[in-house]
């Protein structure tokens, strides 16, 4: 049958034409009509099925929809938006000294499949972005890993991922992805390009255990930290922590295995939140591989405070210094860095700071440099010439956003 008013058909959103509607133009129900091209195309279609038909084709269609929906369930995309203009002073200061940060800013995809009642398989695949310095864009691989998970038993991942010494770091830094950020003396890369205290690492399988009342433990193994030919240059990583009503301790432990030499290092971190203040402390002690004859270790101490109010407020300060390399000729070998800052919470996800910062060395070119190794490195080497700066500076106001 003809009809010539295209426009006049009726259809539901499977394209199911009513049996009134079909009947008041002349069709007849349970039979095959082909329409005339108009702007719905041409129409081939049985119409007005029966109830059993109609059923078994809705139940297939609502099946179709609901298959991707259901195997995306668990996936979930995720990042952090951290952008921050950063002015910089003190010694040897290029004329490049202010500029745009994006300050381990990431985007990622992480998700989870249950197996059974205890046993899930859980992946994630973390990008970096950055807009600011480097200008690559996305690129650059962060936490990326695949694993299985259970509530009794705890997490086996293997991938990339920060080492639980890192971890311990981390959590206690009250100024971290900031120009203040502290792993600019805890890392160790400022004497050293050998040492990495605050490293994410390729080939890495960890196990961290389920939370047993408060307690918890990590453990990671990375059988080549330098990409070489063989498994000389591996590392062990553990930490263990422990929380119960506002109070924080965390301990780590690292061995890197490497040409140059063994070294190690460990952590110890405490924390205790009580209304509105929060107060946390660092301490570290690490072998440093120096370029004088004689290597040696370096201690390591931070303290910090921070104070919320009204919900959305929050001033904070922090003090690291990091005392000489033992051994003999490593003198004038640390650095002190302090930091104020205020933060200012929009929503849940979105909040604004402002932050100062300091870096003091013991003397011109020991390596150390405010931010450098950090999410600010590429920055500040850019602003400084790091092999000629005693005291650096910035000032820097920022916005991150969680999605």
């Amino acid at each position: 049958m003809q009809q010539k008013s295209p426009g006049l058909l009726q259809t539901g959103p499977q394209g199911v034409v009513s049996a009134a509607h079909l009947t008041s133009i002349g069709g007849v129900p349970g039979q095959t009509h082909r329409f005339m091209p108009g702007k719905f195309g041409n129409l081939t279609t049985t119409l007005e099925m029966e109830p059993m038909k109609k059923n078994i084709i809705a139940m297939a269609v609502a099946a179709a929809v609901a298959a991707p929906a259901a195997a995306m369930a668990d996936t979930t995309l995720y990042g952090k938006i951290h952008a921050s203009y950063d002015f910089f002073d003190g010694d040897n200061l290029n004329d490049r000294d202010y500029s745009l940060g994006s300050n381990s800013s990431r985007i990622g995809v992480k998700g989870k499949e249950e197996i059974s009642d205890n046993l899930s398989l859980i992946y994630q695949w973390e990008e970096q972005i950055d807009w600011g310095a480097d200008g690559e864009g996305i690129g650059g691989p962060r936490n990326t890993f695949v694993g299985f998970t259970g509530d009794s038993w705890g997490t086996l991942i293997a991938g990339r991922h920060d080492t639980p010494m890192k971890m311990v770091g981390r959590k206690y830094d009250l100024f971290k992805d900031t120009v203040a950020d502290a792993r600019a003396i805890t890392r160790g890369k400022a004497l050293s390009g050998d040492n990495d205290w605050d490293a994410r690492t390729n080939s890495t399988v960890a196990y961290m255990t389920p939370d047993m009342g408060g307690f918890q433990a990590k453990l990671a193994y990375i059988s080549d930290m330098a990409n070489d030919v063989n498994n000389n240059e591996d590392a062990y990583s553990i930490s263990a922590g422990y929380e119960i009503a506002g109070f924080m301790l965390d301990g780590a432990w690292e061995q890197q295995n490497s040409d140059a030499g063994d070294m190690e290092a460990y952590r110890i971190g405490a924390g205790y939140k009580i209304g509105g203040f929060k107060f946390v402390g660092l301490y570290q002690n690490a072998d440093v591989i120096t370029a004088n004859p004689a290597n040696g270790d370096q201690d390591v101490w931070g303290l910090g405070a921070g104070y919320t109010f009204a919900g959305k407020h929050t001033l904070k300060a922090q003090y690291y210094t990091a005392d000489d390399v033992s051994g003999a000729g490593n003198e004038d070998t640390g650095a002190d860095l302090w930091a104020v800052g205020y933060d200012y919470k929009l929503s849940k996800q979105t909040s604004v700071y402002a932050v100062y910062a300091s870096m003091e060395a013991d003397t011109t070119g020991n390596g150390y440099l405010l931010g450098y190794k950090t999410a600010h490195s590429a920055q500040v080497e850019q602003a400084f010439d790091r092999g000629a700066v005693e005291d650096s500076s910035a000032f820097s106001v920022g916005v991150v956003h969680k999605f």
